[in-house]
């Protein structure tokens, strides 16, 4: 290559099967005024992380399999002359980085980003460019900017390289257009050329080649066959025959939903994605019949089971918002094309002002008089198709929320007069406290989150969305579990203490942090229960105390035990009535019998025990009603300057909150407390937040209340 011309300012490697460019590094460095690489139709992959012994002005690494941004992005990078560039890229994300990260680009795929690269461009595509070295071959000069919504066709010998193009890389045939230059809409350069290039549809785009990924319309028998050899599979191992009827009626629900998607859907890529969504749901009821199964066999596995069925979970949650997000960035495009559409309403009100005050002077000659002419026919066809782009985009994005919204409405008729298992689910109460862990554990790790990204604390009842919807995906399956989950608290509330605080914490009558408080009695009741027994039976070892304690918390405590457990604990009239109300309790469980004709030999000591269980309920409550006195007067309070009722003040309705609390506090003191609950000015403080940051505060109301009783 080097014996052929040593001084070559181009070289042209297209076709070549080239799959690492590394090893050409050494060689092209001794060429020093190559400017010109054409690398296109090869098999190159990545790109040398330093090229920046190369002088390359213009490069073309188009067609090339390159999997991402990363691959090529360093090597680009080093490339401190590079002016024109062609590349493929599978996001229009990552094109846009290129743009923004190699600010010396004059062109990227054949479209001019700056207003004087024109010349530069045209320069370069009108040499002889060789196919090989030593080979010329004529290449075609570069075809005038499309018009926008122009779809690019295949064209033989259009491209930024010698030969026939692929198809999707020959721009359209719409005339080219003059550049102002006499002519301006304002003082200095008109934006006209920009704007052309900033929305040149196809120009140096790539099209969908055979082979590439095809979107799924829609949910096809391969599809659904997949789904049961997976739940067969799964059945295998648990031998739950029996539950295929409801499995089947999962399914059939899980489709009939998505068919409603994708009938409001108009964007192929989102269908698929819905899709997707389903086959995650399906897959992962079938996981986790496998984890439940393999509980019974080994622990472990089972646990990595679950948590690996979680993590893909998440992984395709992920992808879901990815989808989101294209869509939020073809809204800002949108709204981009009404600024420029509006930008062109100007030039050409401007322009014909220019025009009439032309002829007012004698007529102005006749190319100045052209070129106006030209700029405002074509000003006026682009207006004319940002207008209808803009019209379509919007009764189209229309139609499809009125689809959505009216099939969501129907699938919840359909779906709750339909038998499937996601559809008037009845909680048991066990399931609804493991519900209820797994929403804890949640909002804690996603509290976290939220401080560390400085974003605002959900309330309990957002983040029982936030955790459905992480976990179902599907509108009526969120709806339908919330709703179980509210049936369970109102049935189950009086029954179990723990759901009766996760109801009071839902409806913002009680702080979150209090669960914590009812954990830490807990665990003060069964430290003072072993130590209570280790007292009374000092001769016995640890193993056997922790057999004992096991044994009471299962069973019964006699009445020395919790009695005893109750004074240690208390003070002296709240034992009084924590004593009292075990009795009751022990009278409701244990009604008195008849007296039969034999002597009742049970022993005093075994009338009075008590479940272990029933204990814990009467502290448990005792210590929920103690607190919600407590906190009564601040809760009314709260409600009345929660004006939307969601449980999150603002910044003004806090103020008042915090006036009507303590009317002393100074405008300084008020500042200060804003500033340490909402340190990032989200605006947004809920109940919780304010219990927290406001316990000096409510404390001395409650004193106050107490001192104004007293005095009564």
């Amino acid at each position: 290559m080097l014996m052929v011309n040593p001084n070559m300012e181009e070289v042209v490697l297209n076709n070549e099967g080239i799959d690492d460019l590394l090893p050409l590094i050494p060689l092209l460095v001794k060429m020093p005024h190559l400017k010109t690489l054409k690398l296109a139709n090869n098999n190159i992959q990545k790109l040398p992380e330093d090229m920046s012994t190369l002088k390359l002005e213009y490069l073309d690494i188009s067609h090339n399999p390159i999997p991402g941004l990363s691959a090529v992005i360093r090597g680009l990078f080093s490339l401190h002359n590079l002016k024109h560039l062609y590349v493929d890229l599978p996001y229009e994300a990552d094109e846009e980085e290129i743009i923004v990260a190699l600010t010396a680009l004059e062109s990227f795929n054949g479209t001019t980003l700056t207003d004087n690269g024109d010349d530069d461009l045209a320069d370069l595509d009108e040499r002889e460019s060789p196919m090989g070295i030593g080979q010329p071959a004529q290449l075609p000069s570069v075809p005038p900017v499309p018009s926008i919504g122009a779809t690019p066709v295949g064209t033989p010998g259009a491209g930024p390289y010698g030969g026939q193009a692929p198809t999707g890389w020959a721009p359209s045939s719409s005339p080219a257009m003059p550049q102002p230059t006499s002519v301006t809409s304002a003082p200095g350069q008109s934006h006209l050329p920009s704007l052309r290039s900033r929305y040149s549809a196809g120009a140096g785009s790539v099209g969908r080649a055979e082979g590439d990924f095809q979107p799924k319309h829609s949910w096809e028998a391969p599809d659904h066959e997949q789904v049961q050899r997976l739940y067969r599979a799964a059945t295998s191992v648990s031998g739950r025959i029996a539950d295929k009827g409801g499995f089947d009626d999962y399914v059939k629900n899980i489709i009939a939903h998505l068919h409603t998607l994708l009938a409001g859907k108009d964007d192929p890529f989102e269908k698929n994605a819905e899709i997707l969504k389903t086959k995650k749901l399906l897959f992962q009821y079938c996981f986790q019949e496998i984890a439940r199964s393999s509980y019974r066999f080994d622990t472990n596995l089972s646990n990595v089971l679950q948590t690996l069925s979680e993590q893909y979970a998440t992984l395709l949650d992920s992808f879901d918002d990815l989808i989101k997000g294209m869509q939020v960035h073809k809204d800002k495009k949108l709204e981009l094309m009404r600024g420029d559409m509006q930008s062109a309403i100007q030039e050409i009100e401007q322009l014909m002002q220019q025009m009439d005050a032309k002829e007012g002077y004698g007529g102005p000659k006749d190319g100045d008089n052209t070129q106006m002419l030209n700029e405002i026919n074509w000003l006026r066809s682009e207006n004319e198709k940002l207008h209808l782009r803009l019209k379509q985009y919007e009764v189209g994005r229309q139609k499809m929320a009125s689809q959505v919204d009216d099939q969501d409405a129907n699938w919840g008729d359909k779906s709750r007069a339909s038998k499937g298992p996601s559809v008037g689910r009845s909680l048991s109460l066990r399931q609804l406290k493991e519900i209820i862990e797994d929403i804890y554990e949640g909002k804690s790790k996603f509290d976290i989150k939220c401080m560390e990204t400085h974003l605002p604390r959900e309330t309990m009842e957002q983040h029982l969305y936030t955790y459905l919807n992480q976990k179902y995906g599907l509108k009526n399956l969120i709806l339908d579990w919330a709703q179980a989950i509210i049936n369970g608290v109102r049935k189950y509330s009086a029954e179990d203490n723990d759901v009766a605080v996760f109801g009071k914490i839902l409806r913002n009558e009680i702080d979150e942090e209090f669960r914590f408080v009812q954990r830490q009695l807990k665990e003060t009741v069964h430290e003072l229960l072993r130590m209570y027994l280790k007292g009374k039976q000092p001769m016995k070892g640890d193993e056997d105390v922790i057999h004992m304690v096991h044994r009471r918390t299962a069973g019964y405590l006699q009445e020395e035990e919790w009695v005893d457990i109750v004074k240690y604990m208390y003070n002296a009239e709240d034992a009084v009535s924590i004593i009292m109300r075990v009795r009751e309790v022990i009278k409701e469980k244990n009604p008195p019998r008849r007296r039969s004709g034999r002597r009742n030999d049970q022993k005093k000591s075994d009338l009075n025990s008590i479940l272990y269980t029933d204990f814990l309920k009467v502290l448990l409550d005792f210590q929920l009603q103690g607190h919600e006195r407590f906190l009564g007067k601040f809760v009314k309070l709260f409600k009345q300057f929660d004006a939307d009722k969601n449980g999150i003040l603002n910044e003004a309705e806090f103020e008042q909150l915090l006036k009507a609390i303590d009317p002393t506090k100074t405008e300084e003191e008020v500042n200060a407390l804003l500033d340490l609950i909402d340190p990032h000015d989200n605006q947004l403080i809920n109940f919780s937040e304010c219990v927290t940051f406001l316990s000096s505060e409510l404390v001395k109301m409650m004193s106050e209340m107490r001192q104004t009783g007293q005095q009564h």
